[in-house]
Formats: structure tokens, C-alpha cells, sequence
């Protein structure tokens, strides 16, 4: 019987090894490997942003911070090659609060800070109980949460939820989604095939509820709070409004949102920088990935200018819009 428990145990224990072991080559949400590469599954890029810069942080003194919006973003796109050294440190879904823990974490190292420039999407608004329910996709680093190391690494390794949703993802979409590069930026290989999606109802304007509304104003303490970390650490911090398509637009005209837009431009020692509404590039399909994800030449033209003044270096690069190259990476991607 002794004989029988014991191989039994050997048994469940290989099972249990091996599992763990497919878990950590295949790695889905890069957890412990680089976030460098081709990935046809969105990655956890917290994670591994902040593994990384617990030792390169000396290489870099500038950061975006952001959400997917700001993840495309690289020096180039200020027109800052010769000058600072930018790390994009944007992660999907991210929120101020958020980007205040890391970049106290950041200060905390000892990592060289002289800008950080945040992208603040008014228009993206979860609250806890649905970024519960991605936990694996927003977990952030214990080193930032102060987590227990073996309780977050378990959700990862020690479960099938990894690996069962990874395949069925790339089942359902085989594609590449994006490329991240060294510096943390990402190119996204998807995109539009014609203007039509701008007429679907998920790309126009959302009507803010009350749990919205609040949700919104309380961001309000975490960009006080980096507005003072800027100050005692001496490092700029520019906040830039994400442009919105065409339709979406519309909730800027929102009372709650001019209000709270207004707070925010009121905040001291932090700028803030909008794009113009009026532009055509935001009605324009070939300037967008989707509804909600625009194409480098949107910041480039409509937000990077400014941003560079403030920063006080050269005026940002302007791209143009190369609507082939665009076509063809978009047909890559299928």
C-alpha cells in the first residue's frame, strides 16, 4: 500500500512539474521572459517593464506612461533622438494611480527621472471589479504591489488558466497582434479596412454613468500627486489628452468631462495638452488601428508639437501620412 502512495505521489508530483514547466516556456503574458518580439496574444507588460528596469533603469531619464493608447510611443515621436532617453513604460488599461506607484517605485531605485509624459484617456474607465476579471492580463509586479512572490507567480504557473486561454486566443486569431521593441514601444499589425466601423456604435461617443463620473473625478488626487512627485524630484511631467475619432469626440462636450477637464488643466505644475478637434485625421480611417487606437501621425501632428515646446527641444517630427505603408502593414497583419 506504502508502495502504491508512493508512486502514486511521484506521479502527481511529475504531472505537476511538467505542467508548471509547459507553463514557463510558453509563458503567455511574459511573465519571465523578455517582452521583446512578435506576440499573436496580448502580453502582461507590466510585468516585465518593470523586471527590466529594476536593472536598465540607468539607460533611460524620459517615460511614457499610458495606456494602450500611449504603447506606440517612442523618442523619435518628440523629436528627441539627440536628447533625452526615452522607456515606454505604457501598459494596457493603466490609470494614474497606477502610474504613480511605479514611477514612486522608479524614484524609489534611484533611476535617473527628467520626464514623464502621460496620456490620459478619458474615455477608458474600469473599475475594479472588471480588471479583477483580467487579473492575469493587468497583475502588476510584486516588486511595485508588494504581493507575495509565490501567490503571484501561482496565478501564472501553478494554474491552467494561462496556457487554456493563450490557446484558445491564437485559435481564434492566429495573427500576429503587435511587436514590442527594447525601449518598450509597440507596433500594433492591425488596422481598418475601410471608414465603415467609425458608423458601428462602439466607436461613438459612451454616455458617462454616475459610477463613470466618479471614477473619473477621483483620478484627479493621483495627477495632484505626480504634479508634487515632479516637483520634489525636479522632473517634468506633461499630461496629453488622447485624441478621440470623429464621433467620440462628442464626449468631450460632455458637462462632466469639461469639468473635470477643466480641474485637471488647473492643477499646478502640470500642463496639459489637447488635440485640435477639428483636424481631419480623426475622421480619416487610415489614421486609426480601430475605433479607439490611432496611428503614430495622430500624436505626431496633433499632440507631439506641443509636448516638445513644453519639453523645451526641438519641434516634434511630423510624419507624413503614408497611407501604402500603412495598407501594407495592415495586410500583413491578416
Amino acid at each position: 500500500m506504502k508502495a502504491y502512495l508512493y508512486i502514486l505521489l511521484i506521479v502527481a508530483t511529475t504531472m505537476v512539474l511538467c505542467a508548471v514547466a509547459a507553463s514557463v516556456i510558453v509563458d503567455p503574458y511574459r511573465i519571465v521572459h523578455p517582452l521583446i518580439g512578435e506576440f499573436s496574444f496580448e502580453p502582461n507588460s507590466r510585468v516585465p517593464k518593470v523586471t527590466y528596469l529594476i536593472s536598465s533603469c540607468s539607460l533611460y531619464d524620459g517615460y511614457f506612461v499610458g495606456d494602450s493608447r500611449s504603447m506606440t510611443l517612442s523618442g523619435s515621436d518628440l523629436g528627441d533622438v539627440q536628447g533625452r532617453r526615452y522607456y515606454n513604460f505604457s501598459t494596457l488599461a493603466d490609470d494614474i494611480e497606477s502610474i504613480v506607484r511605479r514611477v514612486n517605485f522608479l524614484i524609489g531605485k534611484g533611476c535617473p527621472i527628467s520626464a514623464v509624459i502621460v496620456g490620459e484617456s478619458i474615455d477608458v474607465l474600469m473599475d475594479e471589479s472588471e480588471k479583477n476579471a483580467y487579473i492575469l492580463l493587468l497583475g502588476e509586479n510584486p516588486a511595485v504591489s508588494g504581493e507575495n512572490r509565490i501567490a503571484f507567480y501561482s496565478r501564472y504557473f501553478l494554474s491552467a488558466q494561462a496556457l487554456t486561454t493563450y490557446a484558445r486566443a491564437v485559435h481564434r486569431s492566429p495573427t500576429a497582434h503587435d511587436i514590442y521593441y527594447p525601449d518598450g514601444h509597440a507596433d500594433y499589425l492591425f488596422g481598418m479596412e475601410d471608414g465603415t466601423a467609425f458608423a458601428l456604435p462602439r466607436c461613438g461617443a459612451r454616455k458617462l454613468a454616475d459610477a463613470d463620473r466618479k471614477m473619473l473625478f477621483a483620478r484627479l488626487a493621483g495627477y495632484r500627486q505626480i504634479a508634487s512627485m515632479s516637483v520634489r524630484d525636479n522632473f517634468k511631467v506633461i499630461v496629453w489628452i488622447a485624441p478621440l475619432n470623429a464621433r467620440e469626440s462628442r464626449l468631450f462636450d460632455d458637462p462632466v468631462v469639461k469639468d473635470y477637464l477643466q480641474q485637471l488643466r488647473a492643477i499646478p505644475n502640470l500642463p496639459v495638452v489637447e488635440a485640435d478637434r477639428n483636424s481631419p485625421l480623426l475622421s480619416d480611417y487610415h489614421s486609426w488601428h480601430d475605433c479607439g487606437h490611432f496611428r503614430r501621425t495622430v500624436f505626431d501632428q496633433l499632440v507631439a508639437p506641443a509636448v516638445s515646446r513644453l519639453l523645451g527641444h526641438s519641434t516634434a517630427r511630423v510624419m507624413p501620412v503614408d497611407y501604402g505603408k500603412y495598407a501594407h502593414a495592415d495586410e500583413s497583419a491578416r
